[in-house]
């Protein structure tokens, strides 16, 4: 019977034990939290903006539907070729068409001197432009709206 009582007791002190190094570190997580801001390091290590494209026309691609969102990390190439990051199926389409890519926190399509031309809110490009949110970009019959 003493050797139960023992036993019981031994059990509830590790028991104890445990629970308060549970609750201790789970408050110094909390105070590093707190203290940071809410920060850790893969926020700091994300730049500091990101943008997508919105499919707004679907023109001749079958691919893409009107509504899907492509997410821009980096870079991307567009056009019909299965070498690019963004197939687009579409005979107005050159073979390597646009390039989006970022650059010290700003994004800029640039005009891969396509046959039919790279347009930006209505008007075509040549070389690089810098775009940003809610612009509009039109490569083919293919109609994209840049979100942020």
């Amino acid at each position: 019977m003493r050797f139960n009582r023992l036993f019981g007791l031994l059990f509830t002190v590790v028991f104890i034990i445990i629970l308060y190094v549970i609750i201790i570190l789970a408050l110094r997580i909390m105070y590093k939290d707190v203290k940071n801001g809410g920060n850790n390091d893969a926020k700091k290590k994300q730049s500091g903006k990101s943008i997508g494209l919105v499919v707004e026309e679907q023109g001749q691609n079958l691919a893409l539907k009107k509504g899907s969102v492509i997410p821009i990390r980096g870079s991307i190439t567009l056009g019909r070729t299965e070498d690019n990051d963004l197939v687009l199926q579409d005979k107005y389409v050159s073979s390597t068409h646009a390039k989006i890519y970022s650059k010290d926190d700003e994004y800029f399509l640039e005009d891969l001197k396509s046959t039919n031309g790279t347009i930006l809110n209505g008007v075509k490009i040549n070389g690089i432009i810098q775009i940003a949110v809610d612009d509009q970009i039109q490569i083919g019959s293919l109609t994209f709206k840049v979100i942020g």
